[in-house]
């Protein structure tokens, strides 16, 4: 149970990770100084005939759907490796914008394959870390002695690559999985290094226990907060305030108290409601101004802090007067606005998939079918064939169709080979057409040799996964 780092990335086939893959994982293992315990993890994971990647990723990461069939493991066999071997007790999950992106992936890779979806990242000591939002913070409250990117026209960025290169980092190839890890193991040495007490609380303050000390109903105090939902201009932190429950448990809304809270008191909830939901086009029309109120969630590892780290340097960098924050505070507390806020963020009735892929939070795995499950993920593959568990929670029997489908396609018999094939070309006609249409558009556009040979991979991916008919 000694706790130990394991810093990971991913490249993907997409950004939806109820339909696109996993195709490359990497991850290294250090102890708690940084320093490195054994050898890097650099696995690719075969995409199946079902998934058409997006070609902006492709074109990305380089990495084409032929390379990961010809080099990759299968999903249950990556999965395997991940649990035995990476996702071990005490284990601390780390990566950069991982809680939003990766965490997801592997969630719904785990989900597909019989897995418990949630145990690998709390479960016998294990927890999780995201730097991206450490580096946010420490860029806006405790910056000195480290470089920090700016775009051309001069907005601050932390782009992984550009903070690498600034502070003379190796990063040898951005965007492939295990060189953007040791750039990650390199800044956080560097934050380690230049900012200890920064990185030490942060890295205590990722568990929801100290998270809900800090920030609760029961005795709400104003909080330095830093979150990507906020400018980048204003360093994405604020002073916020807790104001009512969240739609979720370990959930609470807090309000970002740069903003007057006088004239949003005065909207109606259902005002408030158009403006949290507006869509993009709405919210780049001039005068818009978002909703300065969101949903902070224990267990995702929010950057927060006791408002006193705010000192004058950090005031000045971040855009912010601590006399007006105290001014809108005590507005906000005789406005009645949180009554309204809790009403805004009231849980509604979420779109549900029709497709068992996307079911993931449709409802936690029943303890009944837990045993069921062990079986499945523990089977041989020439016991999967006549291997039917009465399942109780109905995604599970469409679950392992999918599954011996995509690792073990010889277990199917004539009736579940036609669903899978039904399915497989389903969605291929679904997709094909604006699929091919995009290649030939990025094809009139490309300028390189190799985004030519990127894209006629794909072209010849997709061709050869199109049904017969």
């Amino acid at each position: 149970m000694k706790p130990t780092f394991f810093f990971y990335d991913l490249e993907t086939s997409g950004f939806d990770p109820k339909t696109q893959r996993i195709m490359q994982f990497a991850g290294m293992r250090t102890d708690m100084n940084l320093s490195p315990i054994g050898e890097p993890v650099n696995v690719l994971v075969k995409l199946t005939e079902e998934v058409l990647p997006n070609p902006e990723a492709i074109l990305v990461t380089g990495i084409t759907p032929q390379k990961t069939v010809e080099e990759g493991y299968i999903e249950a066999e990556f999965l395997q490796l991940f649990t035995q071997e990476v996702s071990t007790p005490g284990t601390i999950m780390v990566g950069f914008n991982n809680i939003r992106f990766d965490d997801e992936f592997m969630r719904y890779a785990l989900y597909r394959n019989f897995y418990d979806p949630y145990e690998w990242c709390w479960q016998d000591g294990r927890s999780r870390w995201d730097m991206l939002d450490v580096v946010r913070m420490v860029r806006a409250l405790r910056p000195d002695g480290i470089k920090w990117p700016v775009t051309e026209d001069g907005h601050p960025t932390n782009r992984l690559e550009l903070l690498s290169f600034q502070n003379g980092l190796d990063h040898a190839k951005a965007h492939d999985a295990l060189s953007d890890v040791e750039a990650l193991i390199a800044v956080a040495k560097l934050i380690k290094n230049k900012q200890p007490r920064m990185f030490e609380y942060l890295l205590k303050a990722r568990s929801k226990n100290e998270i809900a000390m800090l920030v609760n109903l029961d005795d709400p105090q104003p909080f330095a907060y830093t979150s990507g939902r906020y400018p980048k201009d204003t360093l994405h932190t604020t002073v916020a305030y807790p104001v009512a429950p969240g739609s979720r448990p370990g959930s609470v809304i807090v309000y970002d108290l740069r903003h007057d809270p006088t004239d949003w008191a005065k909207l109606s909830v259902d005002d408030l409601k158009k403006i949290r939901f507006a869509n993009y086009e709405q919210r780049q029309m001039e005068g818009f101004v978002a909703l300065p109120a969101k949903e902070l969630a224990y267990n995702k590892c929010p950057a927060v802090a006791p408002v006193g780290v705010i000192d004058e340097k950090a005031q000045e960098r971040i855009r912010l007067d601590m006399n007006i924050v105290a001014q809108h505070l005590a507005r906000l507390r005789k406005s009645g606005l949180s009554d309204k806020l809790r009403e805004v963020f009231a849980r509604e009735g979420f779109a549900k998939s029709d497709d068992c892929d996307g079911q993931l939070y449709d409802g936690f795995l029943p303890e009944g079918d837990k045993a069921k499950i062990n079986a499945v993920r523990n089977a041989k593959p020439e016991e999967l064939a006549d291997f039917h568990p009465d399942f109780s929670d109905e995604r599970l029997p469409k679950l392992l169709a999918r599954y011996k489908a995509r690792n073990f396609p010889q277990t199917l018999s004539d009736d579940e080979r036609a669903v899978w094939e039904s399915y497989r070309a389903e969605r291929l006609q679904r997709e094909l057409p604006g699929y091919m249409q995009k290649l030939a558009q990025l094809s009139e556009q490309a300028q390189t040799t190799n985004t030519h040979f990127l894209l006629s991979e794909l072209q010849l991916w997709a061709e050869s996964i199109a049904p017969l008919d």
